[in-house]
């Protein structure tokens, strides 16, 4: 009798287990995908809904968005949906956790261009490659102090390491538009399939940072490549009639304070 109720106070203990540490691990999800997606793309990332199941370690994902750069008309430059995961339960509780799988179904990124020079996909790269350069700066410099090193490294990438087998995009989106002059005419074009393996794995496990920056370059050089090889031929026309129009506005001001002559 004393064992039924032993085994029936474990069953009970692991209920009440399961109902708080779902909440929680979305609340967590949500905070570490923010905070370090925030920190690498400049921008503001979100993660709407995370849902995993503590039986077979499988969960989905509700959406991801990156915003855009300010000054660009479109709300966000990558909008993740249809984002499914397998992960290895027992890595958990592991210093590094390991993703079996992870597949984002028909993920849509937008093109803006603001001038011939400047779009919102070249600037998220520039910023992803000033946070990794200064993060290669920061671990140099904190060499001279190996207390300083691990500190630095622990709040600048979080304490979990990841490691994620097999990452699959599939039927992607890109669709490009010109926010110039008021004119924005918007294209669709397919995204080819991104296959990415055993990210990770080499180091036993990428810090969330690394995770996340090796991700969102290879889906955002997908997108730009996409853009050069696809006809967006009349997006460069708008980008030229825009840029005209900005130095024709600055040559009229300029003669308007009398430097040209009226």
């Amino acid at each position: 009798m004393k064992k039924k109720y032993v085994i029936l106070g474990i069953l009970a203990a692991a209920v009440a287990g399961a109902w708080y540490f779902t909440p929680s691990l979305e609340s967590i999800v949500k905070t570490l995908v923010h905070k370090y997606g925030s920190q690498v793309t400049g921008t503001d990332v979100n993660l709407e809904g995370f849902d995993l199941s503590l039986k077979n370690g499988e969960g989905k994902i509700k959406k991801i968005t990156v915003a855009n750069p300010e000054g660009y008309k479109k709300p966000y430059i990558l909008s993740l949906d249809g984002i499914t995961v397998k992960v290895d339960l027992k890595s958990l509780t592991s210093d590094t956790i390991i993703i079996e799988k992870v597949q984002i179904d028909k993920p849509v990124v937008t093109y803006e261009m603001l001038s011939l020079t400047q779009n919102n996909i070249k600037q998220i790269q520039e910023n992803i490659k000033h946070f990794t350069d200064s993060g290669k700066s920061a671990a140099a410099d904190a060499k001279e102090d190996k207390k300083q090193a691990q500190q630095t490294e622990e709040a600048k990438e979080g304490g979990k390491k990841v490691i994620i087998k097999s990452l699959t995009v599939n039927n992607g989106e890109l669709q490009a538009a010109a926010n110039i002059a008021g004119n924005s005419p918007d294209i669709s074009v397919k995204l080819p399939t991104i296959q990415m393996n055993n990210i990770g794995a080499a180091k036993n496990g990428d810090s969330i940072t690394q995770t996340i920056t090796k991700i969102f370059n290879q889906i955002l050089s997908t997108a730009s490549a996409t853009a050069v090889s696809s006809n967006l031929s009349n997006l460069k026309d708008v980008a030229t009639e825009n840029l005209n129009n900005v130095v024709g506005g600055v040559k009229d001001r300029v003669k308007s304070i009398g430097i040209f002559g009226k």
